[in-house]
């Protein structure tokens, strides 16, 4: 009897434990999207829920106070966790498991459920063949920082993608340029229910881009253009009714010539660009002189002493590495007093450019 005694409520809280009622039976998985771009989410039948947990109607009104706090406690015992939710594909197996703690509540237990993915949409393949047909590529600027023009001649919803090219303002002319694989790229296809082969990988020859020299002496044709320079500095200061007192006179000296081949990328170069021409400010070739000037007459004096900087940019070659000197840009600036000749030397240096010996 002693023992029997002790058997009872064994088998009255073994009961208990069987009347909680498994969480994951409420729970439904819904997936989306593209067959091996799919994503899950599940959702509670929280109404289902309540009323074979608490016996509660939640299209009846509010529940009692009772009920009200004991509601409160158990929708913060239980976590819900899928093992896998992204990249899935029609045939996956996705696990929901659910924790529950039991401090909280003794009226549901944990545990998992496997639910097979299933529905997701056979997406459309993206071909190397249909982007080297609906895309027109062109490449402008010069060759080593070339950059691509793309027209899109898609159907929709295709002509909406905005295609990139990879390298874009370094291009230059022999290159294979590829289209830009990148997440927002691909995540704008999926969008619009495509995906890429695997094979996927267009390329677009360069070409057509200006050829600048990656070394003055490359310039075949670089003494015409450093005769140019020092004609125009002659020119710029040339003396002025020297005999007289009211005149002017130029002494001119030129410390180094210097070459560059692009510009630098987020420099405040000022070029001081002549007459209004623009340049790309590639392929530079300028002077940097000290000039005094003094007043004129019998009697002549130093009046100031300032850094000219005169040059060409957009010396662009040919096949024969000639550049047309009809073409290229004048560029001049000046740098006061303020300035001395080692800041200024070194202010280009910074810009790029290399002494040319």
């Amino acid at each position: 009897m002693k023992k029997l005694f002790w058997l009872v409520p064994i088998i009255f809280v073994l009961g208990g434990c069987n009347s909680a009622k498994q969480m994951t039976d409420y729970i439904e998985v819904d997936f989306s999207g593209m067959d091996t771009k799919g994503t899950a989410s599940y959702n509670i039948d929280t109404k289902k829920m309540y009323k074979d947990v608490f016996d509660y109607d939640v299209e009846t009104g509010f529940p009692d106070e009772k009920t009200q706090k004991e509601l409160i406690s158990f929708d913060s015992s239980y976590k819900v966790k899928l093992n896998k939710d992204q990249k899935l594909s029609n045939g996956d197996k996705v696990k929901v498991t659910v924790s529950v703690d039991e401090n909280k509540t003794k009226r549901i237990k944990g545990g998992e459920k496997e639910f097979t993915v299933s529905g997701l949409e056979e997406p459309k393949k993206l071909t190397n063949e249909e982007v080297m047909k609906h895309l027109v590529v062109n490449f402008n600027g010069v060759s080593g920082r070339g950059e691509a023009t793309i027209d899109n001649t898609f159907d929709d919803p295709l002509n909406y993608i905005e295609f990139t090219i990879e390298d874009d303002g370094k291009l230059k002319n022999g290159d294979k340029a590829k289209v830009q694989k990148s997440k927002e790229f691909e995540q704008s296809l999926n969008d619009q229910g495509y995906v890429l082969t695997d094979d996927f990988n267009p390329e677009f020859e360069v070409k057509g881009l200006k050829n600048v020299a990656e070394k003055a002496t490359d310039i075949a044709n670089l003494e015409d253009i450093k005769r140019m320079i020092d004609e125009e500095v002659k020119r710029s200061y040339k003396d002025s009714y020297a005999e007289e007192s009211y005149g002017r006179r130029y002494e001119i000296a030129l410390n180094k010539l210097f070459y560059r081949q692009f510009a630098k990328d987020n420099t405040n170069e000022e070029t001081g660009n002549w007459f209004g021409n623009s340049s790309t400010n590639n392929g530079n070739l300028i002077g940097i002189y000290t000039i005094k000037q003094y007043s004129g007459g019998t009697e002549s004096k130093l009046q100031s002493e300032f850094t000219a900087i005169i040059g060409y940019s957009d010396i662009i070659l040919d096949e024969n590495k000639q550049a047309n000197v009809a073409d290229i840009k004048e560029i001049s600036t000046t740098k006061d007093d303020s300035y001395s000749l080692e800041s200024v030397l070194k202010l280009y240096e910074g810009y790029g450019y290399s002494e040319v010996k």
